[in-house]
């Protein structure tokens, strides 16, 4: 629907306003209702964290090239990278919080520094891009909101799943309000709709108990 309707329309805006932000929401489900079944949640984070990026890539690229930006990005991407390699893919994508995996504590490179290295990397690669005067005129909310939404994974984080009614309450707020907001800002009503289908149905998919098959005997 978003495709279409920047096809239709020929404006990149809200298409990449409503396509950058799913992954958080996917985040603060998976973390505080522990419902969904893992490997589905890794392949749903992947494939929504790539579209955000791409998105993010699109704009970022239309202007020009700014070598301190680049490098700040680049600096935030491999202390991602890096991180990820030491903590693994399960644990990346709370394999602790929503499979269940034993506590393990990293001592390697980043994490001897920092308990947190991959949300300080985002932290720098969203924000390296406002360096870039072009980018940041025109997308400048676009990667504030990423900063402040890493900076809500790091909050959630330290609350740790034993404050997960603490964590359910504020991310619903915080969700709440970036839906009321787009809704009063999207100039399509084919956007809304879009936007609202996906927030219940990934809702819906993400709090429901996870039910066991058997085959029968």
């Amino acid at each position: 629907m978003v495709l279409l309707v920047i096809y239709r329309d020929q404006d990149l805006q809200p298409g990449i306003y409503l396509l950058s932000f799913w992954h958080y929401y996917l985040y603060w489900l998976a973390f505080t209702f522990g419902a969904i079944d893992f490997d589905v949640f890794k392949r749903d984070a992947i494939a929504m964290k790539t579209v955000s990026v791409a998105a993010l890539a699109i704009v970022y690229l239309r202007a020009p090239l700014d070598p301190a930006s680049l490098a700040v990005i680049a600096g935030g991407i491999l202390l991602n990278v890096r991180a990820a390699a030491i903590l693994g893919l399960d644990r990346t994508y709370y394999g602790r919080e929503v499979a269940g995996l034993p506590p393990h504590r990293m001592t390697a490179f980043p994490y001897s520094l920092t308990a947190h290295p991959m949300i300080l990397g985002n932290v720098a690669a969203f924000g390296g891009t406002l360096i870039n005067a072009d980018f940041r005129e025109q997308w400048w909310p676009l990667a504030g909101l990423h900063v402040a939404l890493n900076i809500g994974l790091l909050a959630m984080e330290l609350a740790g799943p034993g404050r997960r009614r603490g964590v359910r309450i504020a991310g619903g707020l915080v969700t709440a309000g970036i839906l009321l907001a787009a809704l009063f800002w999207l100039p399509d009503l084919l956007l809304v709709a879009a936007a609202l289908a996906c927030a219940g149905a990934l809702y819906r998919c993400y709090t429901a108990s996870r039910q066991i098959s058997r085959s029968p005997s």
